[in-house]
């Protein structure tokens, strides 16, 4: 077969790029993912499935069929750490938590202001909300038609670990936002 486009890695990036080549007809575009897809979200086993909490530390784990178990060493004094990187369909959001934030505003204008035209925040806008399809969230800076499903998990269903991350933050002078997208939330 010939394509005239061949992603290699199905992660975040390598699917919206993939995805957008392909909105052109007259485009083939081949898309390689070396782990499982899993197009039935019934099929995916409960360690993606239920990925922001404590199960999903299974997939990270070294070993995983959905982790490619990497390492590296930040010093010459340090022992190697687990770098965990995701061998599977959507890649390394798959397994490490499934998070779905953007950069601050503030970075996407510092871009642009080197020199990359169209990288501003009020420029990048309207592509965060194609992609998305916020069940919680209706407001300006948020799309509900997009292909990617976000939700927000409230407070009371927090593993332990959350809820001690929020306490020491909070502790630490960062003020609290619903919306971790929100261009106001730190």
């Amino acid at each position: 077969m010939k394509y005239d486009h061949i992603v290699v890695g199905g992660g975040t990036a390598g699917c919206i790029v993939a995805t957008r080549l392909s909105e052109d007809p007259e485009r083939s575009v081949l898309l390689l993912e070396a782990g499982p897809d899993f197009p039935d979200f019934n099929q995916l086993p409960d360690m993606l499935k239920l990925g922001w909490g404590t199960v999903n530390l299974e997939a990270r784990a070294a070993g995983s069929p959905y982790n490619w178990s990497f390492t590296g060493t930040a010093t010459a004094d340090q022992g190697p750490m687990p770098v965990p990187r995701g061998r599977v369909l959507g890649g390394s959001s798959a397994i490490n938590g499934q998070t779905f934030i953007r950069g601050a505003p503030e970075d996407y204008d510092t871009w642009e202001s080197w020199g990359n035209d169209g990288w501003g925040y009020l420029e990048c806008l309207p592509y965060f909300r194609k992609l998305e399809n916020d069940a919680d969230f209706h407001d300006d800076f948020h799309g509900t038609d997009g292909p990617v499903p976000v939700r927000h998990h409230q407070r009371e269903t927090w593993p332990p670990s959350q809820e001690a991350f929020f306490q020491a933050a909070t502790a630490a002078g960062y003020p609290f936002h619903p919306d971790v997208n929100h261009p106001e939330a730190t």
